[in-house]
């Protein structure tokens, strides 16, 4: 038992999204000071001592309101929660949707329960669940959906959830702008160098990517460079099907994958399925019944 503990340690600090990039990473992204992307939430693991005081924060990605208490985000960062029963007394998972500081321990939101899409495989611990690595799970990999949900100890306060978009409207909108909406980190870092958690600024940050091509059932690709990394996984990525309105942004997509490098890949996972939304809304109807805070 000890030996699986120190495993999850390991997976919950390490299975959050992508890598560092380049300085001019933090040109790219603009942080959203005006909270226009209010239902866009950090998603923070922490260790705690015995009484249940925050300590060390290990890892962080980004998630998207879709429900009162529920998130959608990357499946490989709820992936290794799967192999494992339950988290140990340690360690705790918190969200926040402030917009300029989410390590704010008065904006956070305990997290009760996660769900990963079955088509994920159990990875502990990572590299096996980045899809930057290739090991277990390869970019564009036919089959994988990369995507899980994050179920909330009570409603974020005042935040309308995003609206999933239609099914399909991926396949007819390549060339289409999108906003990329997440808490990546923007410092530059040494390829496979170790991520510091506690270097992380926890703001909100968007920015416009085109969608390039749609792959299959599951991936598409968007524009180049991705300005997507460490800490954008799991991040929302907002279509607007009539541009002509000011607030018509739906859900399309979720962050998966920027590369190594934050620049040289930019494959994202489609929400906009037949497939994912039932399991989307299938898991959400069993899990919300069985959690109670």
């Amino acid at each position: 038992m000890r030996s699986k503990r120190k495993l999850l340690l390991v997976a919950v600090a390490h299975a959050i999204s992508l890598p560092f990039g380049s300085a001019a990473l933090s040109a790219q992204a603009t942080i959203d000071s005006q909270n226009r992307y209010s239902n866009v939430g950090a998603l923070m693991v922490w260790r705690v001592d015995n009484v249940g005081n925050p300590v060390e924060l290990r890892g962080f990605a980004s998630g998207t309101l879709i429900r009162d208490r529920v998130m959608v985000t990357a499946g490989h960062f709820t992936a290794p929660a799967n192999a494992f029963s339950s988290l140990p007394p340690s360690i705790r998972i918190f969200a926040s949707f402030s917009s300029t500081n989410a390590k704010d321990p008065r904006t956070w939101i305990g997290v009760l329960g996660q769900a990963t899409h079955p088509s994920m495989p159990h990875c502990p611990p990572p590299p096996q669940c980045d899809p930057t690595d290739e090991i277990l799970v390869a970019p564009l990999q036919p089959g994988i959906a990369d995507v899980g949900l994050v179920f909330l100890a009570h409603e974020a306060t005042g935040i309308k959830p995003a609206r999933l978009a239609e099914h399909g409207i991926l396949d007819r909108s390549e060339g289409v702008k999108t906003t990329i909406v997440g808490y990546g980190t923007t410092t530059p870092g040494m390829r496979k160098a170790p991520i510091d958690p506690a270097a992380w600024d926890g703001r909100r940050r968007f920015r416009a990517s085109t969608v390039r091509r749609i792959v299959d059932e599951t991936w598409g690709l968007w524009s180049l460079p991705s300005y997507v990394c460490h800490g954008d996984s799991g991040g929302a990525i907002f279509l607007n099907p009539r541009p002509s309105e000011t607030h018509g942004d739906v859900l399309a997509a979720n962050v998966s994958d920027g590369g190594q490098n934050c620049r040289s890949h930019n494959n994202n996972n489609r929400l906009d399925t037949r497939g994912v939304q039932k399991w989307i809304n299938d898991t959400i109807r069993k899990e919300l019944g069985r959690l109670t805070p």
